[in-house]
């Protein structure tokens, strides 16, 4: 256990670089893992979430998507990808799953979930004495306007949605047919968001971590406008005030300090001036006669 303890302390995934809450990426991370993951046809039992950023020899920051610790004693590890990298992209699981595995010494095994309209991919490299392969699953046969489809029907009968029309939802944004992935993402959205349950609340988390990995900063401020009046909404934006605050302390802190150097200098350019050499080895000792000195030359 004292190998997982110690890389998880140096886990930082709060984050991926844009979504830094850590409460909406764990609320995600569940559901994701307990129902998306089965759905899709992975069915390992999981111990524990494994990091996702795993600093490398040549400090390197290494952003894994999901990660998770089995029974089996392995990792299995997740991949979105939107396009099929061929070549470079094998290398950089590759490079992940060997970076992950000497640091934990455990085997590691990656999955990698292409987006509709991805048939088929490569899948092995050939590293000289050994074959690294990765595990593809494809989404093509899943189409996102026949999900909004079905639960259309369901919400003009008035019928509840099930896990599985939730689950279907949060995968939405990788499965073909959508106009634009944040189309696809803001249309998920306004059905999730008439629900209350916790299952809601984590197939928006999904959504929003969807939207944060593939939308740039003007169409993720839209997804973020679509769920301001939401929970995770509400998340978001206190982390944004948050981080405001720490910004702005920070800042200030700087500036506190800025100023004071640049009056200490003054102080001392008036001592030099007037060959009051004691007196600036006594400040450098005496707060006080600081104090008194800097109110004498008015600074």
């Amino acid at each position: 256990m004292a190998h997982r303890e110690a890389i998880l302390n140096g886990h930082m995934r709060n984050s991926s670089p844009h979504l830094n809450c850590y409460a909406i990426m764990k609320m995600g991370l569940d559901f994701f893992r307990n129902t998306l993951l089965k759905n899709l046809g992975v069915n390992y039992t999981f111990v524990e979430a494994a990091p996702t950023e795993i600093v490398s020899l040549t400090i390197e920051k290494m952003y894994l998507d999901y990660t998770f610790f089995t029974t089996e004693d392995l990792y299995a590890h997740f991949e979105f990808q939107t396009t099929d990298g061929k070549t470079p992209d094998l290398r950089r699981f590759h490079s992940y799953e060997a970076t992950m595995s000497h640091r934990t010494g455990k085997k590691v095994v990656t999955y990698v979930i292409y987006s509709g309209g991805i048939e088929a991919t490569d899948f092995e490299l050939d590293c000289g004495a050994y074959t690294y392969k990765v595990i593809p699953i494809y989404l093509n046969h899943l189409d996102c306007q026949n999900v909004f489809s079905q639960v259309d029907q369901k919400v003009s009968r008035n019928e509840a949605l099930s896990e599985e029309d939730f689950a279907n939802l949060a995968l939405t944004p990788v499965m073909a047919g959508g106009a634009t992935r944040k189309d696809t993402i803001k249309t998920a959205l306004q059905y999730v968001k008439n629900y209350q349950t916790i299952t809601a609340q984590k197939t928006m988390a999904i959504l929003y971590a969807f939207a944060d990995k593939f939308l740039e900063a003007g169409d993720l401020d839209e997804i973020k406008e679509a769920i301001s009046m939401t929970r995770i909404g509400q998340m978001i934006l206190d982390e944004g005030i948050q981080k405001g605050l720490s910004q702005g302390i920070s800042q200030g802190i700087k500036i506190g300090r800025e100023q004071e150097a640049e009056r200490m200098r003054q102080l001392i350019a008036q001592l030099v001036a007037r060959k009051r050499f004691d007196d600036i080895q006594k400040i450098a000792v005496d707060a006080n006669y600081l104090d008194q000195l800097l109110n004498e030359f008015k600074l």
